[in-house]
């Protein structure tokens, strides 16, 4: 596959095409991704293979822009924009919103050769549940 650098344009495209097998192709068979902002804890390719499935499924138009990308080692630091609708279920588990959302987001990876073993996704999750009218939206 290349280089970190080229794993990682790799992941993006087929995360904005929604190939969920693809992206999981990505991974060791035994890694771990973390979702900082909800505690979400998924392990193994397969694992991150039924994520992503559900991800495209209640956000079926959901797209990341990658921002930047800075690689150290086997270490690696993505910054991206992830902008969608939510039209399925959501995070909460409650009926679609249909309203779009544009969320700062934050990765960092550690990798074996030029997969990835672990992973940790950073947002602001105040921003995407007001965004998606579940909090009220600040004053001022």
């Amino acid at each position: 596959m290349g280089t970190i650098l080229d794993m990682l344009h790799e992941h993006s495209r087929a995360w904005n095409a929604h190939d969920a097998a693809k992206v999981a192709s990505c991974y060791t068979e035994d890694c771990v991704q973390e979702n900082a902002a909800t505690g979400e804890v998924v392990k193994g390719r397969e694992g991150v293979k039924a994520s992503l499935e559900a991800t495209f499924t209640n956000h079926p138009d959901v797209k990341v822009e990658v921002k930047n990308v800075f690689v150290s080692g086997n270490w690696s630091a993505s910054e991206m924009l992830m902008i969608g609708t939510n039209t399925g279920r959501g995070l909460t588990g409650g009926p679609p919103t249909n309203k779009p959302f544009s969320v700062r987001v934050c990765r960092v990876a550690e990798y074996e050769g030029n997969l990835v073993k672990r992973t940790t996704v950073y947002f602001d999750m105040m921003t995407f549940l007001k965004q998606l009218g579940m909090l009220p939206a600040t004053p001022g």
